[in-house]
């Protein structure tokens, strides 16, 4: 480093004044002499830097660092060969202490040992830069070209001939031992295992700091895969996919996804119980379109917020979601081909419409164990914080278990309270501006879901696509009354009952569509084909045992039963009774229908030989035998009468 500089590259330094005069008196009273050149016409002023002040001369060098610059010298091919060889934790740990080294060599001799020791540790840190230390880096890179010092600093405990010897039997049972215990299992006590096990062995097993290093030898894909397993080293090092959102236009891709909070609330019964958060999410703006809260991840909860979301915001193109039971299920893949649940086959038989065929919405699947590629998932992650921790609900957690059990000093949150609570925050969330993420320039995620809705070409659904997306279908049997029984309600009046009763019988099951939250409104029937059958399914009311509706509601169906007969008896066109007559008279016409014998022979089976019946063998019966079978019979019908007390 030059250790005279001119006097003007000190200005304003430390406490050193900016002007050139007031510099030179500042200089004199402080005992720092100015230097002259005497082949300089000018008679330019210089000073020794080692001459300023301690305060001024560390800012001086502070400044001139990065400024610093050795000549690299030769390039050491077989050095950095083997440096490129050793494992990247080597390689980052050599080219620290590199940087180190030039710093200090840049710096030269006459720069005492406190301000070195001063500026390594603002620029690199304290810990591993001791005195002894840097000492020990420059002696290692003495007579060492700067460009070649990284090689020279690489740590040797992998090579030399003082190499501890590690029994490959030794290092594999240690290795066995991180893989098949816990993640948290201490590494220095799989080393103790080996240790006691070597004893026994014979095994050369060195010391812990050396089987360490040797562990850390090991590449980041090695380590893992020994301790977490190898999927879960497949999912630490895989580099995440980027997407580009701004290719999306809003609506086009919607997340879907649900998450139970850390929290207890009371939906009204008394009973203490962790709530669900189902949301949806626009992928091109990160907008959260609605929620729904409820006791559990269900699917019907999921059609109620597909619905709104839809009614408020017309129909989305493509939904996006984990493969779930209440996201998978008859309610919102119904009719989808492509189900990771069924095996990718559509099953047979009649089978519910979802909801997302109803109203026309592609329906994608997150890839299994590749759930958090859900911007919903992310969604949560951020705010699971921000809603589970609040104050509002103090005294409400029992741990973030899944499995967590209430005990007494739990307060469950009103329910109201939390949905006040929910609301707000999605508002906050949406509404915070400075957003940093695709496409959003600084603007707040309801902003670019706003800027993007003015010129999306929308679909409206229907009042009917409403009316089917927001009824459960289920298989159902008619019976022989041309009703249909479920969940102990029983549907079907005189009015849809010709309708219904054409599918009694056939062995196929029909679709039975009811409005979840009132099962007593009319439901509707499809055929396994999707066909509508009837609407207006009314449910039957029992009434009181002998009570006047039930006498009213018996006569009714009875009339409702005569009308249809009658109109069935109108409907045969039956002939009158003339024309009956007739016809049958006509039955002589056709003469008597020629006999032809039956020649069909059928072989018998026999156990044993048949012999003669008695009688049939043509002798006649024998004269004493027939006048005792008469008198015998006279004798009984005597007796007969005599029971009955009449006389001969």
């Amino acid at each position: 480093m030059t250790t005279l500089v001119k006097l003007r590259s000190v200005l304003g330094l430390g406490r050193i004044p900016d002007h050139r005069t007031a510099a030179a008196r500042w200089l004199s009273a402080n005992l720092v002499p100015l230097q002259s050149d005497p082949t300089d016409g000018r008679k330019t002023a210089y000073i020794f830097i080692f001459d300023l002040p301690a305060q001024e001369r560390l800012a001086y060098l502070r400044r001139q660092l990065d400024e610093l610059r050795l000549d690299p010298g030769s390039y050491d091919d077989a050095a950095h060969e083997a440096f490129l060889q050793a494992s990247p934790s080597r390689r980052e740990r050599a080219e620290g202490k590199a940087a180190v080294a030039r710093m200090l060599v840049a710096l030269g001799p006459r720069v005492c040992w406190a301000e070195r020791l001063h500026l390594v540790h603002e620029r690199f840190g304290e810990k591993g830069h001791s005195k002894p230390r840097l000492k020990a880096l420059l002696t290692a890179v003495k007579g060492v070209d700067p460009i070649n010092y990284a090689p020279a600093l690489l740590d040797e405990y992998t090579g030399g001939q003082n190499r501890a010897e590690v029994s490959e039997e030794a290092w594999r049972f240690f290795l066995t031992t991180v893989r098949d215990a816990a993640p948290e299992f201490p590494l220095k006590q799989a080393w103790r295992d080996v240790r006691d096990v070597a004893k026994a062995e014979g095994w050369n097993w060195p010391s812990w700091s050396t089987v360490y290093r040797r562990w850390q030898g090991l590449s980041a894909a090695e380590r893992l895969a020994a301790r977490q397993g190898r999927r879960a080293a497949v999912d630490r090092l895989t580099i995440p996919a980027i997407r580009d959102k701004t290719s999306l236009n809003v609506l086009d891709v919607v997340s879907l996804d649900g998450r139970m909070l850390d929290l207890w609330t009371d939906f009204g019964d008394g009973r203490a119980v962790r709530p669900v958060v189902l949301i949806l999410l626009d992928v091109a703006s990160g907008f959260v379109l609605d929620w729904e809260l409820a006791p559990s991840e269900n699917a019907a909860a999921t059609v109620r917020l597909i619905k709104r979301v839809c009614e408020k915001f017309g129909i989305f193109d493509m939904l996006y979601t984990d493969n779930g039971s209440a996201f998978a299920g008859h309610l919102v893949a119904g009719g989808n081909v492509f189900r990771f649940r069924n095996g990718g086959k559509m099953p047979e038989g009649a089978q519910p419409l979802g909801i997302c065929k109803i109203m026309g919405i592609e329906l994608t699947f997150a890839l299994p164990k590749n759930a958090q590629a859900k911007l919903a998932e992310r969604t949560f992650a951020t705010l699971s914080r921000v809603i589970d921790d609040r104050p509002e609900f103090k005294g409400a957690h029992a741990g973030h278990a899944p499995g967590a059990i209430p005990n007494a000093t739990i307060l469950p949150v009103p329910i109201a309270k939390l949905r006040f609570v929910l609301q707000r925050e999605f508002g906050r969330h949406n509404r915070e501006t400075g957003r940093t993420a695709q496409g959003a320039r600084g603007r707040s995620y309801e902003g670019v879901f706003h800027d993007g809705f003015a010129t999306r070409t929308g679909r409206t659904p229907t009042a009917r696509q409403l009316y089917f997306a927001g009824l459960i279908y289920q298989p159902v049997s008619v019976d022989r009354n041309g009703q249909v029984r479920k969940n102990g309600w029983v549907y079907g009046s005189y009015t849809t009952q010709d309708a219904l009763l054409r599918h009694h019988g056939t062995g196929r099951q029909i679709l039975l569509g009811r409005d979840p939250d009132d099962f007593s409104a009319p439901a509707i029937a499809f055929d396994a084909g999707g066909n509508l059958i009837c609407e207006g399914i009314e449910a039957v009311r029992p009434g009181e045992y002998c009570s006047v509706d039930g006498i009213r509601d018996a006569a009714r169906n009875r009339k409702a039963a005569r009308s249809a007969v009658a109109a069935a008896d109108a409907a045969n066109n039956y002939l009158d009774k003339a024309a009956f007559e007739a016809a049958l008279a006509r039955l002589g016409d056709v003469g008597e229908p020629e006999f032809v014998p039956d020649r069909t022979v059928i072989s018998g089976h026999f156990t044993s030989p048949l012999s003669d019946r008695p009688g049939t063998s043509g002798q006649e019966i024998p004269q004493e035998r027939m006048n005792e079978f008469l008198r015998n019979m006279d004798a009984r019908l005597a007796q007969q009468r005599a029971d009955r007390g009449e006389t001969a």
